[in-house]
């Protein structure tokens, strides 16, 4: 399982991607971990308390167990692999400047992005 794809994921979904599949796909990930963990887990309250702040330090959490627990490291790797295929199905992206548009300055048209965007000093 890499990391970076999970984190990748993780940031999507707490970010509201892929609307109520999206809730539905962190709903079994809750779940998952509750299931392996128990209700009062570490584990479990930083998924519940997850914010887009905190994606790469659920990811590392999760990672952490993973390798302490090749069964847990087993549900997981099946989970991030279900659940990029409904990320990437909800974000086809259209991106469209038409008509008598009028622009002044860059135009950045992308999907969903990970990071910064740094076009450096005009």
């Amino acid at each position: 399982m890499d990391p970076t794809v999970l984190t990748a994921i993780v940031t999507a979904l707490v970010g509201g991607a892929a609307g109520e599949v999206g809730k539905s796909a962190w709903t079994s990930l809750v779940t998952l971990a509750r299931n392996r963990f128990g209700n009062d887990s570490g584990e479990v309250a930083a998924l519940e308390a997850a914010t887009g702040d905190s994606s790469e330090e659920i990811t590392g959490i999760l990672v952490d167990r993973a390798e302490a627990d090749p069964a847990f490291a087993e549900e997981l790797a099946a989970w991030t692999q279900e659940t990029a295929k409904v990320v990437r199905q909800s974000h086809d992206v259209s991106n469209t400047i038409a008509g008598e548009a009028t622009i002044h300055g860059t135009v950045i048209q992308a999907g969903d992005v990970f990071g910064s965007i740094n076009l450096g000093p005009r």
